[in-house]
Order: C-alpha cells, then structure tokens, then sequence
C-alpha cells in the first residue's frame, strides 16, 4: 500500500459530532422528555429548556446520572431515578442517531479505496446502539469504546490499543507509526490532546468559533469529515 499524503496511512474517528449528529439526538431526546414533564413544558418554553439541558453538556459530554440530579434541582416537584434516567436517556440517543450529512458516503468511498480506518468514541454500551441505529456497525472496520476497553480517551492506552487493532486489521501497514495516523474529532480535551499526547496528527471539527487556547493545536481545522477527501487521498 503506498502512503497517502506522503504522511498519513491512516485514520481514527471520534463518533459523536464527528461521524454521527449528536446535537439532533440530543434535543430530539430531551424534546421528549420536555413533553412529558409538566412541571417543565407548563412553566417554561421550549427554547428556554433546551438551553438549560445543553448546560448539563458541557464540552460534548453528558452525564446522566449528574443531569438527573441537576434536573431535580431545578424542578422539585420531578422525582427521577438518575440510574433509570440515564439508562433512558442515551437509549433514546441512540436511537436517534443518524450520521451526519454526507459522512457516511465519505466512509463508504474509504472503504471503497482499502483506505485504513476506525472509530474510537468514549463512552459506555449506548454507544453500540448508536452504531447499529446509524449504520456505521455495517461499514465501520472496528470501533473501540472506551468504557468497554476499560479506559477514556485522552488516556494514552486507547489510542496505542487503536494503532495496534490497525496493524492488526489492514494488509501493508503492520510498520504503521502514530505520526501516520489522523485522528479526527470535536473535542480538544479529550480527542486531540489524547491523539498529540502519542504523536498523532490531528484534524479538529468545528464546533465552536474558536478552539480553545489550553489544549493543544491541531494540525488542521475542518467543518466536516468529508473535507478530508483530498488529504486522505481518496
């Protein structure tokens, strides 16, 4: 296999607002929820609650049990079980889960090349169920979930753990060096600090109008997975 780019053979996915639309799941599961809260659709707009439920999200993240929690705060008369809410709540993600526009073309045309890919996503169970109700279970060549992996990214261990599942997974690139690895994702706490941290290049999606200045810059700036046609050669 020759080498793509001159410097990259490969590459590794985040899931969640890189290759999946995580905002339109996310309000379309609190939308329901908004629906059948009284307490809340009774004295609040939509508009209103939906900003409130993003504050429960922030950088990209979601902890259920602590949503559940903050939620109770705010409207006393809800009574939830946060074990039960979060359960509830990232089924219902994934369920909703959908890729985002044009991406899963973009993966279909990498595989189409033999170009080495795979996702590697932080969270627990839920996200299987979200690349099964999306499809990506269907054309991904392996995905690592790092609470089943049994650690998050940025830790180290994940994004070795990635390099050596590509040797392993693709034909002629058994020699493959991080620094020949694209790491592509949203969050610059967790995805691109972990993926610099080994040596990897990276390439931010963005989600903000700026990346933030105490996280490390990434080699590239892009709106979409699928701008990385003509650097991946495909």
């Amino acid at each position: 296999m020759e080498m793509r780019n001159g410097q990259i053979w490969a590459a590794l996915f985040d899931l969640d607002d890189t290759l999946l639309d995580r905002s339109s799941a996310f309000e379309a599961t609190f939308r329901e929820f908004y629906d059948t809260q009284k307490a809340i659709n009774s004295t609040m707009g939509w508009d209103e609650a939906i900003d409130f439920f993003w504050s429960l999200s922030p950088h990209g993240t979601i902890d259920g049990q602590a949503a559940a929690v903050r939620i109770m705060e705010r409207w006393s008369e809800i009574d939830l079980n946060p074990v039960e809410f979060e359960e509830w709540f990232f089924n219902s993600m994934g369920r909703q889960a959908k890729p985002i526009a044009g991406a899963m073309e973009f993966v279909q045309e990498l595989n189409e090349a033999r170009f080495p890919w795979a996702v590697v996503t932080n969270g627990k169970k839920f996200q299987v169920i979200k690349l099964e109700h999306s499809g990506y279970a269907d054309v991904v060549p392996f995905a690592i979930v790092s609470r089943l992996f049994g650690a998050d990214k940025p830790d180290s261990s994940i994004y070795h753990e990635a390099t050596r599942r590509l040797k392993l997974s693709f034909e002629g690139i058994d020699d493959i060096q991080p620094s020949e690895i694209l790491f592509v994702g949203d969050n610059p706490y967790t995805d691109i600090t972990g993926a610099a941290g080994v040596g990897m290049k990276t390439a931010w999606i963005r989600v903000t109008d700026e990346y933030p200045n105490d996280a490390p810059a990434p080699d590239m700036e892009i709106g979409s997975v699928v701008e990385l046609r003509e650097v991946l050669g495909i």
